[in-house]
């Protein structure tokens, strides 16, 4: 009953929100941070009230090579099917929403993204273009129980474009991509506007494979014979956006490679490229920096964030790690709310609140479009490892 009737009543009191996240490997270095956001809510909010209790279900979609779809859509499968859980947060992954997204959606349980931006998961003027079935992410006669904070990667390509060309005084480019529903995406919409700009792109855009890094060096030797300004790179660390930095190093390319929050503020960046092949890389995160973030909100989600993670590894806080916690937060302070008021506490009734939530969280005020897209301001914060080797916060971008 639970695969298909989203409005069906928990399995009782003992409620459940579960996550999607890459936590191992590579990606481990980011996944793990946004799992503790999540692990940190629930800690804080095991007690619901009336009797109701909270507990969490932490779910690991990357595989031997890298985030696996045949894993997310498993693991998808037997959350839905578990009566007591009530929502989901994740995936990080747009691919792996891609997966995911038919299964949550059909059976109505809210699932709410702290770091997906590919546009065609909601938007449907963008789906075929990313290769996405929106019909088959949207069931028909189902209502959308899917939501994401951050902004889409229309925007981000938009303001990689900007950064490309105005803090970096780039005219010329040379593209590659991680071959993902992410990457690809981000790669078009940077391509776009930075060839709208008066940019031009050398070369033929290349489709990057994790398990072939050996040919990286080839690659490397003919970016250095374009000699364009920028690389731009769109995918994640284990798509190979390290490996390719590294090679590019090797090979006595050191101008600026930049790319989106695949890669910025990503501890797993460095440590793939090494710290020294890492500098001169710019990157956006979708969040805000904490440290642009002021409230007293803000300060004690920090402050209780390093004491959660204290004794745990790959415990950097990073801005998805606040976004996973507000997404965490909106699902609790749906089930509140209803209980406050003696109402069941439905997967639909919890899809109904989250729908018309207007929430103060850590990253800003957030509240959800018909699609379930974030309706607050659309915040991208720039990183970029400098001489310290390390990532640094620079600024933010609206978008």
């Amino acid at each position: 009953m639970a695969a298909c009737g989203g409005g069906a009543s928990s399995g009782g009191k003992d409620l459940i929100i579960g996550s999607m996240l890459p936590v191992a490997g590579v990606d481990a270095a980011v996944g793990l941070p946004v799992q503790y956001g999540v692990e940190l809510a629930i800690s804080q909010n095991k007690d619901l009230g009336s009797g109701y209790t909270l507990k969490g279900d932490y779910r690991n979609y990357a595989g031997a090579n890298g985030n696996d779809g045949n894993i997310a859509a498993s693991m998808a499968q037997q959350l839905v099917a578990d009566t007591n859980v009530i929502g989901i947060v994740g995936c990080f992954n747009s691919g792996m929403t891609k997966v995911t997204m038919p299964i949550t959606n059909g059976a109505g349980v809210v699932s709410i993204s702290p770091a997906n931006t590919n546009p065609g998961l909601t938007k449907q003027q963008y789906s075929e273009a990313n290769s996405i079935n929106y019909a088959q992410l949207h069931p028909a006669g189902k209502p959308n129980a899917y939501f994401r904070i951050p902004g889409t990667d229309d925007v981000q390509g938009k303001v990689l474009a900007q950064l490309a060309t105005q803090d970096l005084a780039a005219k010329s480019a040379f593209v590659a991509d991680d071959n993902t529903v992410y990457g690809k995406g981000l790669a078009d919409f940077f391509s776009s506007t930075f060839t709208s700009s008066g940019g031009t792109l050398k070369g033929d855009r290349q489709h990057l494979q994790a398990d072939q890094t050996a040919n990286f060096a080839a690659l490397a030797d003919s970016i250095k014979s374009l000699d364009p300004d920028v690389v731009f790179y769109g995918g994640v660390v284990s798509g190979g956006g390290g490996a390719l930095k590294k090679a590019l190093v090797s090979k006595g390319y050191t101008k600026p490679m930049v790319g989106g929050d695949g890669i910025a503020d990503d501890p797993g960046f460095l440590e793939t490229a090494g710290a020294d092949a890492a500098v001169n890389t710019f990157g956006t995160v979708a969040a805000p920096d904490l440290s642009a973030l002021s409230s007293a909100a803000a300060t004690k989600f920090s402050t209780d964030y390093k004491a959660y993670v204290a004794s745990k590894p790959n415990n950097t806080l990073i801005p998805y790690s606040a976004m996973s916690y507000d997404a965490t937060m909106i699902i609790i302070t749906a089930i509140k709310s209803l209980i406050k008021d003696n109402k069941a506490v439905t997967r639909d009734a919890v899809r109904q609140q989250v729908q018309a939530i207007t929430y103060d969280g850590i990253t800003g005020k957030i509240s959800f479009d018909q699609n379930g897209d974030n309706s607050g301001p659309k915040v991208f914060s720039v990183y970029t490892v400098d001489s310290t080797k390390a990532w640094v916060y620079k600024k933010q971008l609206n978008g």
